[in-house]
């Protein structure tokens, strides 16, 4: 399960190089264009992969030119609009064309919310809230992978705090929210790339260094803002 590449592809190529070989399916939870210098390399990767795939919010924002830009920050609004510019018609029509959530026998797979595609979870206010819906509106779903937030992070947690390496175990006591925290551009103080491996209720998180030099060399040459490429140096 991967999230928020967000264009970075030292960190996505250095994520598909940690995964192990024997991983049946690749689930993106979206935005994988955004902030990073490298959007066709990294869709590129997606599609060559086959990997059942949602629609991020900067991925819409890319693709769907009606819309406005002011719900962005001025350096996200930057970066969608650099973006625009050097995304293949192939890779946007790909993007756009890709489902807000998706369901399986096992998990529920969006963006930011079970409510809400757009929805930040991001304290355990919203996580109880949403945990209620997904129960009552999927009531035989055990657990809902989301991103969007960049943070990795588990509600509710069977091993508390999710700041190290963790194996756990869901197949009691769900359901589940679960974020595997972001590919390209972490934001909970972690500069590693993060993905999680999930196999009959069992969650793995992985944490995967990357050349962020090189990251931040090619956002810096492409013109984009300096705090996306200073941004990855501290997780943040």
């Amino acid at each position: 399960m991967i999230s928020d590449i967000h264009g970075n592809y030292e960190a996505l190529e250095a994520v598909l190089r940690d995964m192990p070989g024997d991983i049946e399916t690749v689930y993106c939870l979206g935005d994988v264009i955004g902030y990073g210098a490298s959007p066709n390399e990294c869709c590129d990767a997606v599609r060559k992969l086959g990997m059942p795939t949602i629609t991020g919010n900067h991925d819409l924002a890319v693709t769907d030119l009606s819309t406005d830009l002011n719900w962005f920050n001025p350096v996200a609004a930057a970066a969608v609009l650099w973006t625009r510019e050097r995304l293949s018609e192939e890779n946007a029509e790909f993007l756009r064309s890709r489902p807000r959530m998706m369901q399986t026998r096992g998990a529920l797979f969006v963006h930011g919310s079970v409510r809400d595609p757009d929805e930040y979870i991001i304290n355990s206010i919203s996580a109880e809230e949403n945990l209620e819906v997904l129960a009552r509106e999927y009531p035989n779903v055990p657990v809902c992978f989301y991103g969007h937030t960049h943070v990795k992070a588990v509600a509710p947690s069977p091993n508390g705090a999710m700041n190290g390496g963790h194996t756990l175990d869901l197949r009691s006591g769900g359901p589940y929210l679960v974020n595997p925290g972001s590919v390209g551009q972490p934001r909970d103080g972690d500069t590693f790339a993060s993905y999680v491996l999930a196999d009959e209720g069992r969650i793995v998180y992985r944490f995967v260094e990357y050349d962020i030099a090189q990251a931040q060399t090619r956002i810096r040459a492409a013109g984009l803002p300096d705090m996306l490429a200073d941004r990855l140096a501290v997780g943040r």
